[in-house]
């Protein structure tokens, strides 16, 4: 990137961080939150009870054609067997998945994504949809992306959720036919690489917490852009972030209750 643009994007956030300041950070409850089993019903909803503005989920396909939540491509993990993209969801629906978290182990079967809309409204709460390298979602392969933002818009979330991925040639598929839903590209250490790009395409950004600076906040900000971290589960850590003005926190298990609890001691 110019170094003289860069520049420039820094002088201009000293006269947005006032804005910035001003607006109440977003929580988002990671894979639904760290209360049940990762992205199932439970995790969702318990997330959703914990306060958090939104919850995300990890969205696939399954072998016969339907948008299901899981964050990895195989379900061995949370004690299944099946491959997702091979599986039936009636094949899936038959797993029963364990997970132990925060020292407490939990139970839970397969959600769909349209069951995870139902909870979003239900709870009133907001979707990020994290894609997944899936049949029809993927940088080689976009087929099945008009279908998944039909079923968002169908369920009343086109303009409210947000759509998250590492995957650019989704991003730039859901930017070049479907501008007006807010899209934010998914990054570690790359985020500088990115940058016009995301700027170019309108689009927010979620960064890796241990490569977030204030500077990388005030130069997404000046360029209008909105900066998203993961996955922060520390009470302090969240403090800091929310100096440095991050507008969105990704987190397990951190309540914002308990944020406004430590933020008031401290005043």
């Amino acid at each position: 990137m110019n170094m003289n643009k860069t520049i420039c994007l820094i002088i201009v956030a000293v006269a947005l961080s006032v804005v910035s300041a001003s607006a109440r950070t977003l929580f988002v409850g990671h894979r639904g939150s760290l209360w049940g089993v990762e992205n199932t019903r439970e995790a969702f909803i318990n997330g959703a009870k914990a306060g958090y503005d939104y919850i995300e989920c990890d969205l696939r396909v399954s072998g016969d054609g339907v948008f299901v939540l899981s964050h990895d491509e195989a379900t061995t993990r949370i004690g299944g067997n099946l491959t997702v993209a091979e599986a039936t969801l009636p094949q899936l629906r038959a797993e029963r998945y364990t997970q132990t978290r925060g020292g407490e182990t939990y139970s839970g079967s397969l959600c769909t994504f349209e069951e995870y809309l139902d909870i979003c409204r239900e709870y009133n709460v907001l979707p990020v949809i994290e894609l997944k390298w899936a049949t029809g979602i993927n940088n080689n392969d976009c087929s099945n992306i008009n279908r998944l933002i039909e079923c968002i818009t169908a369920n009343g979330f086109r303009n409210k959720c947000i759509i998250l991925t590492s995957m650019r040639g989704c991003l730039d598929y859901i930017h070049e036919n479907h501008p007006d839903v807010k899209l934010q590209f998914l990054a570690k250490t790359d985020w500088l690489e990115q940058f016009d790009w995301c700027v170019s395409a309108g689009m927010d950004v979620d960064i890796r917490r241990d490569c977030v600076t204030t500077a990388t906040v005030e130069l997404f900000h000046a360029a209008g852009r909105l900066v998203n971290v993961w996955t922060v589960n520390d009470i302090d850590e969240c403090n800091r972030l929310i100096e440095m003005g991050c507008d969105f926190i990704t987190t397990d298990s951190v309540e914002p209750v308990k944020i406004s609890q430590s933020r008031a001691t401290e005043k």
